[in-house]
């Protein structure tokens, strides 16, 4: 299964890579940097616990609204506009003091997510792109990440508070890809 979405640093080309060095005793897997999910998404979910978690609040938001609120997001993402007057608009809005709703937060987020250029956020891509076309990828996510859990800690406490338990039987992807700005 593909991830909802792209992002910088994603695994999909190392995604069968990684799953082939997976022990085959596992009983837990921690995605510490999930960014995309794609390891998630593509690893079978029935045998082991699953965690998936991102420092950044507005990626640990979107993956909670994508699981618990599919129909809601889809219908905040329903009217967006792929246009660059709608893209400034709402980046302003995300980096204002601003309260905005989880869920049209998480809207938000994704619409800055699939209309910047290389999913970075700053830049609007100007690439065609109808929102719509997300919808059953948001609906199948949700099913996916019904029985996961979605934390938004650093890595610090993360992995002290859940990987103790039994460090033998549990799978951490600790694969965090740099990207240099030049």
């Amino acid at each position: 299964m593909n991830s909802f979405m792209s992002w910088i640093g994603g695994k999909k080309a190392l995604r069968e890579e990684i799953l082939a060095r997976f022990p085959l005793d596992y009983t837990r897997y921690i995605e510490v940097f999930g960014g995309g999910g794609w390891v998630l998404f593509h690893k079978s979910p029935e045998r082991d616990f699953e965690v998936y978690n991102d420092f950044n609040p507005n990626l640990a938001n979107l993956y909670r609204c994508v699981r618990d609120h599919p129909d809601e997001l889809c219908d905040e993402l329903r009217y967006m506009l792929n246009s660059r007057l709608d893209f400034d608009y709402v980046r302003e809005m995300m980096h204002s003091k601003t309260d905005i709703p989880d869920i049209k937060r998480a809207a938000y987020f994704y619409q800055l997510i699939r209309y910047s250029y290389a999913s970075g956020l700053d830049s609007f891509g100007g690439q065609p792109h109808a929102m719509w076309n997300n919808f059953p990828l948001i609906h199948n996510a949700c099913e996916r990440l019904q029985k996961v859990v979605i934390e938004n800690k650093d890595f610090g406490s993360l992995s002290s508070s859940m990987i103790v338990l039994n460090p033998s039987s549990t799978v951490t992807l600790r694969i965090k890809t740099i990207v240099a700005h030049q």
